[in-house]
């Protein structure tokens, strides 16, 4: 463990934490519900659920799940607060694509009229999705299989921002948005043959991650 990990680990958590049966520490993990098959993906009901502000106006309904993994429950929260400070695109939902299984979907489409409400997929990044098929949904995985897939790309992605925020960005809008590479190259500003190398990139870096972390 460095030095940086260590502090971290023994910081304390700015949120609610709670005893298990055990004597573990447990930590509140937000996961953010939508609609009734947000609470049917997690078996609860809208009284499990809270309401939290965020940044004034904007009110969320939260699941606090209870976990041991402090990483996971403070990536939640990061996640939370990034999403609706900026209004980022990572909350829109997962919607059935022309060219591929599962986009973004677009901020033109009114949630009020969706017309995927049962097609839809909640927003969670896996790593073997966006590799290998850019995008599988995973929205009937487990709890635990979903907050692995989570902590295992926000490390593959911490990689990538290391070495070049570039690499994140053209990966994302090509595997899970689907961008042409001619779109990301406008919009990053950078030639296609770049573009091409980027998402090589990240590729390398999942691997390289998965060989470190195996």
């Amino acid at each position: 463990m460095t030095i940086n990990d260590k502090a971290k680990s023994e910081a304390e958590f700015r949120h609610n934490t709670s005893i298990g049966p055990n004597g573990e520490i447990l930590f509140d993990a937000p996961i953010e519900i939508k609609d009734q098959s947000d609470l049917n993906n997690y078996g609860i009901t809208w009284s499990d659920c809270r309401t939290l502000n965020f940044h004034g106006s904007d009110k969320v309904t939260v699941y606090f799940f209870k976990t041991e993994n402090r990483a996971f429950a403070e990536y939640q929260w990061r996640y939370l607060d990034t999403q609706h400070s900026r209004g980022y695109v990572s909350v829109r939902c997962m919607i059935p694509g022309k060219r591929k299984a599962f986009i973004k979907c677009p901020d033109t489409v009114s949630c009020a009229t969706c017309p995927y409400k049962d097609k839809k997929s909640a927003p969670i990044i896996s790593w073997d999705g966006l590799a290998e098929t850019g995008y599988e949904p995973v929205g009937s995985a487990t709890v635990d299989e979903q907050i692995g897939a989570k902590i295992e790309y926000e490390g593959i992605k911490a990689m990538m921002d290391t070495e070049d925020t570039r690499i994140a960005r053209a990966f994302e809008m090509k595997e899970l948005q689907g961008y042409s590479v001619r779109e990301i190259a406008a919009e990053l500003q950078i030639s296609q043959p770049r573009v091409y190398q980027l998402i090589a990139r990240a590729k390398t870096i999942g691997m390289e991650f998965r060989k470190i972390n195996g």
